[in-house]
């Protein structure tokens, strides 16, 4: 299931980028938006920090995409870790 979720993410982040830079898939620049290393990330603001920084040659505004992509990382965060008894 958190497979899924994560690959569910992985296209959502892709179809994403399509609209941001208005190209085909093949035509986005060379991004490693890397899913695993924003969830191991401290606060919303680090990870935030470092999608702006992969998208600082976007011309389109980000912040939509940002938000967006926090709120799905938080909820996957909830999926990781382990419901207390």
């Amino acid at each position: 299931k958190e497979l899924r979720k994560l690959l569910n993410l992985e296209e959502w982040i892709l179809e994403q980028l399509t609209r941001l830079y208005d190209c085909q898939e093949e035509e986005i620049p060379e991004l490693e938006i890397d899913v695993d290393e924003l969830l191991d990330m401290e606060s919303d603001d680090t990870r935030a920090a470092r999608v702006k920084e992969l998208l600082v040659d976007c011309y389109k505004p980000t912040e939509a995409f940002i938000s967006g992509l926090l709120d799905k990382i938080r909820g996957m965060q909830k999926l990781s870790t382990p419901q207390k008894k």
